[in-house]
């Protein structure tokens, strides 16, 4: 833990060495409006003796208070319909505030957060999560292990080095807070990633240690790949917990606008895959409270995403899952929308 937390303060002793030098100038950011943005999403999920559907909507206002304080929140709420072979449906509503957070742009190289925002751990959880993003709408196993929010206080920026790599960090602190709208653990973390914009690659590597209850260690790495020459993106994620168990999935997207026939539709289109294990604890189960295989367990899945209009996209994927308690098919259908718009006039 001290270690990875020293490495840290190592990032940030480079930040204040890179403000003291002189930067390029720029220029001052023009001043914000407020705006409401997010999405509203409907998907459903087919497999052996199990239907379920997951309507969604998440609103997120962003209100912006001179050139260096923002507010942003996030509302989710998540109805889940299941209906299991000879039962009834059963239902119900999660909700919640995914972030409720100010930020406020010391400078170039550092941004102060404060309140309830998403936990820098890998890259699903901050960047992918949200349904019009992934393009897999079932989230990879061992994001149960990462997905979660914090209540606290958090540091990030980026930092140029030398003109070919930025380093992104993030360190944070979260207490422990038990409400149904906005509970958090007591953690406290960090993720640094290495982003090397010629090859548009991002290395990164994240840390967790809950600090109540029982004290474990949560480790990660990620990985994103864009290609120069082809409309290809390429995602993936390690994660260990000692009682949780680890596992990775590795994910590929390709835009299909170059292809030379039925151009209409495929200039719209994007095709997904995703491989994804997961390895239980030996001589124990995966945590109760997270949603884990009781045992080994691995899974592919092949998407394909269509954009009705820019702010309207479909998605249908096929998985086969293979796993002590009996291998099957997931089906899988979605469509979301994204919104946006302005909540007053502002200065352009």
């Amino acid at each position: 833990m001290i270690k990875h937390f020293g490495f840290s303060v190592f990032v940030l002793l480079l930040a204040s060495a890179a403000i003291a030098q002189d930067g390029p100038q720029y220029k001052q950011p023009e001043g914000g409006v407020p705006v409401l943005t997010g999405f509203v999403g409907f998907g459903t999920t087919f497999q052996s003796g199990q239907q379920q559907l997951s309507p969604a909507i998440s609103p997120i206002v962003l209100v912006p208070f001179g050139e260096k304080w923002l507010v942003e929140s996030e509302l989710e709420l998540e109805g889940t319909y299941i209906h299991t072979t000879n039962q009834p449906w059963d239902h119900e509503w999660e909700k919640g505030v995914e972030y409720a957070q100010i930020d406020y742009l010391a400078n170039r190289y550092v941004t102060v957060v404060g309140g309830r925002f998403l936990s820098p751990f890998g890259i699903f959880n901050e960047r992918l999560h949200s349904g019009w993003i992934r393009n897999v709408q079932t989230a990879p196993y061992i994001t149960a292990m990462e997905m979660s929010d914090s209540t606290g206080g958090m540091l990030r920026g980026a930092i140029p080095v030398g003109g070919f790599v930025n380093i992104n960090y993030a360190g944070f602190f979260s207490a422990a807070v038990n409400n149904s709208w906005v509970g958090s653990t007591r953690t406290a973390g960090e993720r640094v990633g290495f982003f090397f914009s010629k090859a548009r690659l991002e290395l990164g590597t994240s840390f967790q240690r809950q600090l109540q209850d029982e004290h474990v260690n949560t480790f990660g790495a990620d990985a994103i790949w864009q290609s120069n020459r082809v409309p290809l993106d390429v995602r993936a994620e390690y994660a260990r917990n000692a009682t949780a168990g680890s596992g990775y999935w590795i994910e590929g997207a390709y835009r299909t606008r170059q292809s030379p026939f039925w151009k209409l539709f495929m200039r719209k289109s994007q095709a997904e895959v995703r491989f994804e294990q997961f390895f239980a604890p030996s001589g124990m189960s995966a945590s109760g409270e997270m949603e884990l295989p009781d045992s080994n367990a691995k899974r592919v899945f092949a998407g394909w995403s269509y954009w009705i209009r820019p702010d309207v996209r479909s998605n249908i994927s096929y998985g086969r899952e293979f796993i002590d308690s009996g291998d099957h098919n997931v089906w899988t259908v979605g469509l979301t929308y994204r919104f946006a718009f302005p909540l007053m006039g502002g200065v352009k």
